[in-house]
């Protein structure tokens, strides 16, 4: 996708005012990283790279667990003592 958008002027810079759909479409809230190339300036959403406790333990208590590979393992034919 290419678009032109015009310069604003904001204070003593001037700056690109990003739409509504962009915001949303890239998950970008508060904060943009932007990394610049000889021939380009690359605006990306920030991420956060902190480990959040709570946010995983959500995501795995929602994912099911596949434990049939461990199956296998009941049945290798050792005598395990109760």
């Amino acid at each position: 996708m290419k678009t032109t958008v015009q310069l604003a002027k904001i204070g003593n810079s001037q700056g690109i005012r990003l739409s509504k759909q962009l915001l949303k479409r890239y998950q970008i809230e508060d904060q943009v990283e932007i990394e610049t190339t000889p021939d380009a300036i690359i605006i990306r959403p920030h991420a956060d790279h902190k480990l959040a406790w709570a946010a995983t333990y959500e995501q795995m208590a929602k994912e099911e667990e596949d434990f049939s590979d461990w199956d296998a393992v009941a049945e290798d034919g050792i005598q395990y003592e109760s």
